[in-house]
């Protein structure tokens, strides 16, 4: 069998699609290849692994800054809504506080018009009062005067029964009118 592959490698035309006409084309294809990988091993390799640790580095370091953002952002989005809260909180004791003011005014100004009802209905009864003393006053000098009248009048005429029957009917009369 070796015969055959020597025969095959030994002949001077192309034998296949993948070997070469001449086998020491083929040893020398293989060290130039091996040569080629050597030196990308050697001279490629290195700037390749560092470029990609630091396109690693880059995007962990994006990847940090995004996490600080993000926890950023959350710190942010709780003292939002803290201040939300505290705000709601503010609020509802500014409308208590309006609610109890309102309340007080509102027991203010009744009380203010409950004394202003009580000092109208005492000077009411004080006036009622002095036109009371007054309504006497005149009655006592009218009912004076009547009795003066009613003396001359006694002592114009004689005092008999029906005189003084007729001037007692007369006075009452006047006092009644």
């Amino acid at each position: 069998m070796t015969g055959v592959l020597g025969a095959l490698l030994a002949s001077e035309g192309s034998n296949g699609l993948f070997l070469p006409a001449d086998v020491n084309e083929l040893y020398w294809s293989i060290v130039a290849i091996v040569a080629v990988l050597g030196l990308l091993w050697k001279l490629a390799l290195p700037p390749i692994k560092k470029g990609l640790r630091d396109r690693t580095a880059k995007i962990e370091q994006q990847l940090g800054a995004a996490a600080k953002a993000k926890a950023d952002a959350l710190l942010e989005a709780e003292r939002l809504r803290g201040s939300v809260g505290d705000a709601v909180a503010d609020a509802a004791r500014v409308v208590a506080e309006a609610h109890q003011s309102a309340q007080q005014l509102g027991v203010s100004l009744r009380a203010r018009a409950d004394q202003e009802a009580a000092d109208l209905r005492t000077r009411a009864q004080a006036d009622i009062e002095a036109q009371k003393v007054q309504a006497i006053a005149d009655l006592q000098a009218e009912v004076a005067a009547l009795a003066s009248g009613a003396a001359e009048a006694v002592v114009r005429h004689n005092l008999d029964d029906a005189t003084q029957s007729s001037l007692i009917d007369n006075y009452i009369n006047q006092v009644g009118a």
